[in-house]
C-alpha cells in the first residue's frame, strides 16, 4: 500500500509530494526490566511524540506467556523507518533506556 504525504519545503515554500511504501515491523527482545516497566516507557508522551515526528505508530505492545522478561512491539511507518533507526549503533543507547535487550532482537519486517 503506498501512501501520498504532502510536505511543504521551508526553503523553496512550495509542496513537495511523496509516495511512499507503509511497512510493518515486528520486534520481539528480552527485556532487562519488567514488562510493566518497559511498556510504561514506551508509552510515555515523550516516547510517542518521537514516533509521531517519524510518522510511526504503535500498533501492539505485549508480553509472552511463557516468559515475562520478553516481549514483542508491531510498529507501522514509511518503510526502513524503524529498522534504519534500530540498526544504527548510535541509537543503541536509547533502545536500551526503555529495557530492551537490543542483542538477540528478532526483526521481522512487512509491507503492503
Amino acid at each position: 500500500m503506498n501512501y501520498i504525504f504532502l510536505q511543504k519545503d521551508l526553503k523553496s515554500k512550495k509542496y513537495l509530494i511523496t509516495a511512499m511504501n507503509i511497512e510493518t515491523t515486528i520486534l520481539e527482545f528480552q527485556l532487562s526490566n519488567t514488562f510493566e516497566q518497559y511498556e510504561s516507557h514506551m508509552n510515555a508522551e515523550e516516547q510517542q511524540s518521537m514516533f509521531k515526528e517519524m510518522g510511526v505508530k504503535t500498533l501492539y505492545i505485549g508480553k509472552s506467556l511463557d516468559d515475562p522478561l520478553r516481549a514483542t512491539v508491531i510498529f507501522q511507518g514509511p518503510e526502513n523507518v524503524l529498522y534504519d533507526i534500530f540498526m544504527n549503533p548510535e541509537t543503541k543507547p536509547i533502545v536500551e533506556a526503555s529495557g530492551h535487550i537490543y542483542a538477540g532482537t528478532k526483526i521481522t519486517r512487512w509491507i503492503s
